[in-house]
Order: C-alpha cells, then structure tokens, then sequence
C-alpha cells in the first residue's frame, strides 16, 4: 500500500496563474447545518474557502448562515426556511438544486445537516442533477447507509464519501470492531459498493478508489480527535474537487494537507488545546511555504 507522500501531493496541487479569476477555481454549494449544529457549516465552508475555492454557496436556515457570515464573510448566501425539527425545509433543497442547473457545482452535504437530512439529500441528488462533483460527509453518510435514497442511490461522478470508523461500519452493515480489524478492506469495500472514492478516517486515514487503488496518509496526530475535524476537511475537499483535481487526487491530496496542518498547529499549541479552526492557519503557512 502505497503511503502518500509531499511530492504526490503538490505535484497535484492547482497552480493560481496571473490571469485567472474567482470562476477559474470552481464553486462549492455546501448544504449544511440545523438548529441544533450550527458550527458544521461554518467550518466546512471556511475550509473550502480557505483551500482556495473560487465561490462558495451556503444553503442553510438563517441562524445558520449568520454564524458562517460572521466567520467568513466572503461566503454566499443561499437562505432556506426551517422545517419542524430545525432542519432546512426539503423544498428549499430542490430550490438549491434548480438554483445550480446553469452553473454546476461541487455539492458539499452533511456536515450538521440533522435528522432530515434523508429528505434534503433526495430533493438535492438523483438523475438530472447539476453538481460536477460531490462531497458526502456526515449525516449524509448516514442517511445513505439507512437506505434513505434507495437500493441503488445515483450520486454524481466524482463523489467522495468521508466517513468515520462509525459511520463506515453502518455503510457496509457491519461492526466498527470489525472495520477497525481491517481497514483497508472496509475502504475498498465502500468504494466498490458506492462506487465513489471512499475516505476512511482515523489514524492512518485511507483512501480507496473503485477501481482498488489504495493509499494510506501519514499526517494527522490526536489534535483532531474532536468534533468539527471532519467539518473542516470536508470543505477542503470539496474545494479540491471544485478546482478541477479528479476525486481520488482531491482526496489524496486533501487528507495529507490537513494532516500536516494539524501537525504544524500542534507544535503551534498543544495537540490538547487546538481547535479544528486553528489548523486553517497553518493550513495557509503551508501552502505560502510553495508558493500557493
């Protein structure tokens, strides 16, 4: 199994020419966050902005999206109505969908999406669908596993699925003991099943491809043992994926960028006090180090 390495990862990485503008590096539509989880979308949009992004969307209730526009007001706002358990309303997700129909995006889903995401994820997702790219984390990922969008769920090309070790073992029916066991195996088993780039987290996260390809990442460090790690990484991905990279090199390169700004960021601080917000400065140290 191969091990990611720097140079794997900055040979992929989009270069910023002179010319370019905020549409040469993608859009990202992040549907994200409740009443109850506020944070997650905050965090998975300022990753994806802060991972150079051209514009990004946030779908999300209005408290929602204050907190985000407090933190990075550089996000665009796509405000929804609030269904009974604090959600966005399923009708407000398929306005998401038509809103993207002459402009395709990176659909980012799940980060605090809540209960409902089931019925917000059918009215964004199915034939037809504008998105050039998708990121599923989360409560998306549960409600993929529960069945909530069908046998057989279309999902777009270029779908990267980022579960933890938990929600792994509900994809694939089985128990966390057993994908902990064999981890590559439960990767690749989730990347055939759904035929998407799998993202197993944890130490030692893996990345599976349909196909078998197979990578395991050496950054990281216990810093990101906490709730809102996965939130930032999400963004980062979809970020990727917006700016043009194919899923397994997003994934790939995503998973070993925020690893080693987790790992500047606990020599920083300490890895029992960083925050997941706090890794996006180093994030930026390590990419000015060459040049992007």
């Amino acid at each position: 199994m191969h091990v990611i390495t720097e140079e794997d990862v900055f040979s992929r990485l989009p270069r910023r020419e002179a010319d370019t503008n905020k549409g040469s590096f993608g859009r990202v539509a992040a549907v994200a966050g409740c009443m109850a989880y506020r944070g997650a979308a905050a965090l998975c949009c300022e990753g994806a902005l802060r991972t150079g992004a051209g514009l990004v969307y946030l779908a999300g209730v209005e408290p929602v999206i204050a907190l985000a526009l407090a933190r990075t007001p550089e996000c665009c706002a796509l405000p929804c109505r609030t269904d009974p358990d604090g959600g966005i309303l399923a009708a407000d997700a398929a306005a998401v969908r038509r809103r993207f129909a002459g402009s395709p995006a990176v659909l980012l889903a799940g980060p605090g999406l809540g209960p409902t995401a089931g019925q917000v994820l059918a009215a964004l997702l199915g034939p037809g669908a504008p998105w050039r790219g998708a990121v599923l984390d989360a409560d998306a990922l549960n409600a993929l596993a529960a069945g909530e969008l069908g046998a057989a769920p279309c999902l777009p090309p270029d779908t990267l699925l980022t579960p933890h070790p938990g929600e792994m073992a509900r994809l694939l029916d089985t128990t966390v003991a057993a994908v902990q066991a064999d981890r590559p195996a439960a990767a690749r088993r989730c990347a055939r099943r759904f035929g998407c780039v799998a993202v197993l987290k944890g130490a030692g996260t893996l990345v599976a491809a349909p196909d078998g390809r197979l990578v395991q990442n050496p950054t990281g460090n216990p810093g990101l043992a906490r709730g809102g790690s996965g939130d930032v990484l999400a963004g980062m991905l979809a970020a990727l994926l917006a700016q043009g990279l194919p899923a397994f090199d997003a994934a790939l390169c995503g998973v070993w960028l925020h690893g080693a700004a987790a790992d500047l960021c606990a020599r920083r601080t300490s890895q029992m006090t960083m925050l997941p917000h706090d890794i996006l400065q180093d994030l930026g140290k390590l990419l000015g180090a060459r040049g992007l």
